[in-house]
């Protein structure tokens, strides 16, 4: 999505920016987390819009490995707790791992 158009979304969707009314779930691979994800969060901030992000880097991040599973790269999920974090000033407020 353009920075521009989820600024417009959320001003339509909560023009009193009211906190608590908008969650924003990023599903997307861990190259986008990278390149991507930085220019939304710094439009939402710029326009003073209040929303929660929430980032679930399961997706996007699958691979199959030699055998024939589906996997993900721990090191490709770890890129928004390494990466975005610090970068913004957010926080981890919860994870999971999904057990083989």
């Amino acid at each position: 999505m353009n920075p521009s158009d989820l600024v417009k979304l959320i001003e339509i969707l909560n023009p009193s920016n009211k906190p608590g009314r908008i969650t924003i779930i990023t599903r997307m691979g861990a190259e986008n987390m990278r390149v991507k994800l930085p220019h939304l969060i710094r439009a939402v901030r710029h326009a003073g819009q209040i929303v929660t992000w929430i980032t679930d880097p399961m997706h996007g991040n699958t691979i199959k490995a030699p055998c024939g599973l589906k996997t993900r790269p721990f090191d490709s999920i770890l890129v928004c707790f390494i990466f975005l974090l610090p970068a913004f000033l957010l926080w981890l407020s919860q994870k999971h791992y999904k057990p083989i």
